[in-house]
């Protein structure tokens, strides 16, 4: 059973120092095995299924539900990852390195927590999300939204404790003081919905809203003091909930934390734009099978949400390849066992009439995609976006395209281009840049 997090800290189990260290962020499509740390997961049990209820009809989105400690990671383990474990670290101007590594002072508590937020009907639902905790914070504390990349596998999330994303995070931001909270996304984790919305805008907005305003909560239990900051960074299909997330606080703002700047890594911010690519382009890579992938996941949970994308999976897919996605994407099964089920290209996977109709914008998965636009409505603070050059999952001429579209209107995106650098090497590069600038 979940235990309450307390009133005040109480001693809770030590993370293994190299076991911790030890692991890196999930690479798509050959993600790091589950359960390497053990002892985070001996509170909680592990992640959830997924039922096909809703929430509690009376409770309001935001509500936290209940919490559970997982364990305390010390502050030596934190400045060992920050100095041998983050290559990106390494590349710092030393003066910038210096500057970086002496802020890290704080050991930080691992607190996963369930809440009530809105599903892709409207309806009531259950979400899980990680909160970081500064252990002995000196100063109120700013707060970091960390929206995570792509997971096919509702166990591979944030609040499972040992997800290979959380370890730069705590590191970058928690161990310097900062309140972190990590969202699992609606239908991973233990969330009550039985899929996840991939690349749904309103979803993911609602999700990563609504766990900052429970973690509010959590923090005020535990009487740790907020600054009122907010800053958000996401990566992949996290850049893109990054994207949703400020457009929603630009329509509802948060009554306790003010967004002052949002950084998308290695995001499809022009989701309509990625599209065009992804159905028009191969991928240079040649076997890599993650935007077949993608294209997939996007197409199956729009029919999802929406029930109008196809009538049958062969009226969108080759017949190779059209049975049989609701099995790839139940939530037990990694990028590496999906990818090895699809073709390496979406332009094998995807019939050729589809394509064209996708293109020339008359095919319903083509309407969808423009109603998930995150970028319809100018940036409510800074936005910036951290992109590798090289990127052949999501191309870095997406992020481009955003930069233009928003010129269009008058509005800024400031990109940082890594020239040379794919998906997953710019993604340790780009958080070592947002830690920089969330000040």
């Amino acid at each position: 059973m979940p235990i309450p997090y307390p009133p005040t800290p109480v001693p809770v189990p030590e993370t293994p120092m190299r076991a911790l260290a030890s692991l890196r962020r999930p690479r798509m499509p050959a993600l790091l095995a589950a359960g390497l740390l053990t002892c985070l997961l001996a509170a909680c049990g592990g992640g959830g299924g997924g039922g096909g209820g809703g929430g509690d009809d009376t409770a309001l989105p935001g509500t936290l539900l209940n919490t559970t400690v997982l364990s305390q990671v010390s502050v030596g383990l934190l400045r060992d990852i920050l100095a041998n474990d983050i290559p990106a670290m390494a590349a710092l101007p030393p003066a910038e390195r210096e500057v970086l590594t002496a802020e890290v002072q704080q050991s930080v508590r691992l607190v996963a927590f369930e809440y009530v937020t809105t599903g892709p009907a409207g309806d009531t639902r259950t979400a899980s999300a990680l909160a970081m905790l500064p252990v002995s914070p000196t100063a109120a504390a700013a707060t970091v939204a960390y929206l995570h990349g792509t997971s096919t596998k509702r166990s591979e999330i944030p609040s499972a404790g040992d997800y290979g994303e959380n370890v730069p995070v705590a590191a970058l931001f928690a161990a310097r003081g900062r309140l972190v909270v990590l969202p699992d996304y609606l239908g991973l984790g233990r969330s009550n919905l039985p899929y996840h919305p991939y690349l749904h805008r309103d979803s993911l907005a609602a999700a990563a809203r609504d766990a900052l305003t429970a973690a509010v909560e959590l923090t005020r239990r535990q009487s740790l003091a907020l600054d009122g900051q907010l800053f958000v960074v996401g990566y992949s299909e996290g850049g893109f909930a990054a994207g949703a997330l400020q457009r929603r606080l630009a329509q509802a703002p948060l009554a306790t934390l003010a967004l002052r700047r949002t950084m998308s890594i290695a995001g499809p911010l022009d989701l309509p734009e990625a599209v065009r690519i992804t159905l028009s382009t191969d991928p240079a890579s040649g076997r890599d099978s993650s935007r077949s992938i993608y294209t997939a996941f996007t197409a199956w949970a729009y029919q999802r949400v929406y029930g109008d994308v196809y009538a049958r999976p062969g009226d969108l897919f080759e017949a190779a390849w059209a049975n049989g996605l609701d099995a790839l994407f139940d939530g037990t099964k990694g990028a590496d066992v999906i990818g090895a089920a699809l073709p390496p290209s979406p332009l094998a996977l995807v019939r050729p009439g589809v394509r064209a109709a996708v293109l020339d914008g008359s095919h319903p998965l083509a309407v969808r995609v423009l109603a998930n636009d995150v970028i319809d409505l100018n940036p409510l603070a800074p936005l910036i976006a951290c992109h590798g050059t090289d990127d052949d999952t999501v191309p870095f001429a997406v992020t481009q395209a955003a930069q233009a579209r928003l010129a269009a209107r008058g509005a800024v995106l400031t990109v940082v281009a890594l020239p040379g650098q794919g998906h997953d090497t710019a993604y340790e590069t780009c958080l070592v840049r947002a830690a920089q600038v969330f000040r």
